[in-house]
């Protein structure tokens, strides 16, 4: 089993980086704990279910088994933990009544267009439409309270950076994803898609590390 993990590591160095890199929010996390406010120890929570999902997905992999199932599960308990996490961030009742009727819409989205042996194109473009929903009432917030003294020591920034990070992409997707990332779509332009999606993923763990990190010095 082990030769043949090492025989995919060197083959997608990029997919097997992106796999590893996700102990590192539960590291941090774990460190940072007690420093943790209730909206990034659900983050954490969310980040050793997905490191867990990973090992599992890894497992598959290794096993010759289809792990594209795991990825469509995960990416719902994400984006559902995202919207759960700025609904417990707003404070204003109308904008907690929306992002309570995005997080189900969007959870309903991801139930009802889920795919066992394939990419789920559907859901995955509009996660991150409500991504980008998210970050811009997350700003609009900011921009209107003015509460916050050092941006950069403000956990949410880090985390909004973190979507903005991953909604960039959703044009691209949008455009190109459902040939790309079909099942009938060439291996080495699925794998060069999924590689992209690889290095977000990575960038999207480290600054969740950030976001764990800054929370120590949040209130100094």
């Amino acid at each position: 089993m082990w030769d043949r993990y090492m025989y995919l590591y060197n083959k997608y160095p990029i997919t097997a980086t992106s796999d590893i890199i996700t102990i590192f929010p539960v590291i941090f996390g774990i460190i940072y704990y007690k420093y943790l406010s209730k909206e990034l120890k659900v983050l954490f929570y969310f980040s050793v279910i997905h490191f867990i999902g990973d090992i599992y997905s890894t497992w598959l992999s290794v096993k010759w088994v289809n792990n594209l199932n795991i990825f469509n599960i995960l990416e719902i308990i994400e984006v559902s933990t995202m919207c759960f996490i700025f609904w417990m961030l707003a404070k204003q009742p109308l904008k907690k009544n929306f992002l309570l009727v995005l997080l189900i819409t969007i959870f309903s989205i991801g139930i009802f267009k889920f795919r066992a042996t394939e990419f789920a194109f559907i859901p995955y473009v509009f996660n991150r439409l409500c991504y980008m929903v998210l970050v811009f009432l997350y700003f609009n917030t900011l921009l209107s309270e003015i509460s916050v003294k050092n941006i950069l020591l403000h956990p949410p920034f880090w985390l909004s950076a973190t979507l903005t990070i991953y909604s960039t992409g959703s044009i691209i997707i949008f455009l190109f994803g459902e040939q790309i990332l079909s099942s009938t779509a060439p291996h080495d332009k699925f794998m060069l898609f999924y590689d992209i999606i690889s290095v977000i993923n990575i960038l999207f763990r480290l600054l969740i590390c950030v976001a764990f990190i800054v929370s120590k010095y949040e209130k100094k």
